[in-house]
């Protein structure tokens, strides 16, 4: 599950990266618009919405990446050592 949430917060940062590009070219149209100060607004508001997507998408594949370091130091790397008895003396 870890790699399958990985794989898509890799994904929606690149979607998100690329929405935020686009967005900020269509800004750049808004001067020959019919309300200018709507379309700056209204892009203004979007490009910040994007942008905490983009913030918490980003947070959210360290902490996924973090989890399968872990899991992989745990399991896979044989840190585990046996736990023996000690002797029976009777």
């Amino acid at each position: 599950m870890n790699i399958a949430s990985a794989t898509i917060a890799l994904v929606g940062t690149a979607f998100l990266s690329l929405n935020l590009a686009v967005n900020i070219q269509s800004l750049r149209s808004c001067q020959s618009s019919e309300s200018p100060d709507l379309c700056n607004y209204t892009g203004s508001i979007s490009n910040g919405m994007v942008s905490l997507l983009l913030i918490l998408t980003s947070l959210e594949l360290c902490v996924t990446i973090s989890a399968i370091a872990m899991w992989c130091s745990a399991n896979c790397c044989n840190s585990r050592e046996e736990i023996s008895s000690p002797p029976n003396s009777v």
